[in-house]
């Protein structure tokens, strides 16, 4: 999963900056319209209006909504900073160009005025005849996710406090592109709308807060009524809106063929993959890259790319002692020329922009996801080491990779007594360098204990596990939308099980470490494993790629 933290000092200054004037680069308005590979409505995609635009109480002349909810007094229009922009386009290369005004579906384009600046009741006049006051946040839908061809954007969104936000309209009139927006009033001055999403999103259980907010009067009746059913113990669910239902899934597979099966090593190897279908601007091979592979119905399963590009890429696949089926498919049935269906490449374990020095520790396939990582360290001759753990000389894969890092790299070889000792390793490090990690659950476990041990920040390790313990007791889940019940063997994921009934759950590492596949739970008790999933949620949602119900449990599908 792609991390977002707006950690940029000065980039968090810049959107906290009082702002008290800005200019309306743009008025949008959209239809209601068949959209996404999904084909259902939406009218985010929003046109750039003209000359003079009405406005009344329920928003601009022209506008519509899909959702039933989406519109109305408290909604009446949606602004959104284009300073936004300028941070998804970094974090988010591979949809760079969808990132441009007015694609988050925003009513009014402008630059200064933030959630982190705007506040709860502000009153602004906009032109020279609409007064209109914010309401609140956006709560942002799967549809982002659709929009932008990348998972995890309404959370991400939101949990960045970069959604947008609502006006009520207090003096109707008529605005365009070029007007002045301009702060009146401030009832509110300590209510920011991005401290209102703090209180929505990450401390979600605060009653003092809860009591303090639900006293605002020009809150909007949405915000409201979340705070007050929280009170009342009623957490609600955000999985189907972050989400939606199982078929509105993110969805792109493309066709590949397998050019080159090379056995790396006993157990382990390598496949060249090339599109049928090649891009005229593929996309490039980041570090900590990740696609997600059909194997034979509809099994699917998520490697690390080693190397390359969207229209030819490497993958390096190990047989998993417990193979669920992928790894056996790999090895057994899959040879040069079969065509099978491959995901986006997709940014799931990035560098650091901040460090100084990587230390990228990898342990038997975890090789597989730090390759590209230290080619991008020696081509822009960044400080960097790779430590590669095997078993013996025979479990050393992609030598020919590996060759071009020379000094940079150390690798153990625990058959003729050469350990990794974690604790002189990581005993060298600063405070600018970052340690990354892929390997056996022990190794991770081994770096995280001796990096607290040693007062590492934890904030500088970054863990992916290519391996998650997800075998464990039967179980039945009941899917009160559908009328149906499923069994889970002891061998079995929940996510597997799913798919084989026919819905199609969006998934992401498939190790518990993204959150992508999770799915609500109404009912029953849990036995909560991977990191994906926020404390606040794993009373309302589970990772059905690695957690297991116990018992029966009941679920929102």
């Amino acid at each position: 999963m792609v991390t977002f933290r707006d950690t940029d000092p000065e980039l968090i200054k810049a959107l906290e900056q009082p702002w008290h004037r800005d200019t309306l680069a743009q008025v949008r308005t959209g239809k209601v319209e068949p959209t996404f590979s999904t084909r259902e409505p939406s009218a985010i995609y929003k046109q750039i209006r003209t000359g003079a635009v009405a406005v009344t109480v329920l928003g601009c002349e022209g506008d519509e909504h899909a959702f039933e909810l989406g519109g109305g007094p408290e909604k009446a229009l949606l602004q959104y900073s284009t300073l936004h922009y300028q941070q998804w386009k970094k974090e988010l290369p591979q949809s760079d160009g969808l990132f441009v005004p007015g694609a988050f579906g925003e009513n009014l384009v402008a630059t200064y005025a933030n959630e982190r600046n705007m506040c709860i009741g502000d009153v602004v006049r906009i032109g020279g005849q609409v007064i209109a006051q914010v309401t609140g946040p956006r709560q942002p839908c799967y549809k982002l996710n659709l929009r932008f061809q990348a998972e995890h954007m309404p959370t991400g969104s939101q949990e960045l406090f970069r959604t947008g936000w609502f006006y009520r309209i207090l003096e109707e009139g008529t605005i365009q592109a070029g007007d002045e927006i301009v702060l009146l009033e401030r009832p509110n001055p300590e209510w920011t709308v991005a401290r209102i999403q703090f209180y929505l999103y990450h401390d979600m259980r605060n009653k003092d807060m809860m009591r303090e907010i639900l006293r605002i009067k020009e809150l909007g009746s949405e915000s409201r009524g979340i705070f007050r059913n929280r009170l009342k113990k009623q957490l609600e669910n955000q999985a189907s809106r972050l989400l939606g239902a199982p078929e509105k899934g993110l969805t792109t597979w493309n066709d590949y063929k397998v050019l080159d099966k090379t056995r790396e090593t006993t157990r382990i190897y390598s496949l060249v993959l090339e599109a049928l279908a090649p891009s005229e601007a593929p996309t490039v091979v980041a570090p900590g890259c990740h696609v997600r592979a059909r194997l034979g119905g509809k099994l699917v399963r998520t490697y690390s790319v080693v190397m390359g590009d969207s229209n030819r890429f490497r993958l390096a696949i190990a047989l998993s002692e417990t193979s669920r089926g992928g790894s056996n498919y790999v090895h057994d049935k899959l040879h040069p020329g079969d065509v099978i269906q491959i995901g986006p490449i997709t940014a799931s374990f990035p560098l650091a922009e901040s460090a100084d020095h990587h230390v990228f520790i990898a342990g038997g396939i975890g090789i597989s996801a730090l390759i590209a990582s230290a080619q991008h360290c020696q081509r822009l001759g960044i400080l960097y080491h790779l430590h590669y753990l095997v078993r013996s000389a025979d479990d050393v894969a992609l030598k020919p990779l590996l060759a071009e890092f020379g000094s940079n790299m150390t690798v153990y070889d625990k058959s003729a007594g050469k350990p990794f000792d974690t604790a002189a390793i990581l005993n060298k490090i600063n405070d600018q360098t970052h340690v990354y990690c892929c390997g056996p659950q022990r190794l991770q476990d081994s770096v995280s204990t001796t990096a607290t041990e040693l007062g590492i920040n934890p904030n500088n390790l970054h863990f992916e596990a290519f391996e998650a313990a997800t075998s464990g007791d039967p179980f039945t889940a009941q899917l009160a939308e559908s009328n149906i019940s499923v069994d889970v063997e002891e061998n079995q994921t929940l996510l597997d099980v799913l798919r084989e009934t026919g819905f199609d759950i969006p998934s992401s590492c498939e190790a518990g470490n993204c959150g992508t596949c999770r799915v609500g739970v109404k009912e029953g008790r849990i036995d909560h494993r991977g990191k994906g999933l926020p404390e606040a949620e794993k009373c309302s949602a589970m990772l059905s790629c690695v957690s297991r119900g116990i018992g029966t449990i009941v679920l929102e599908l």
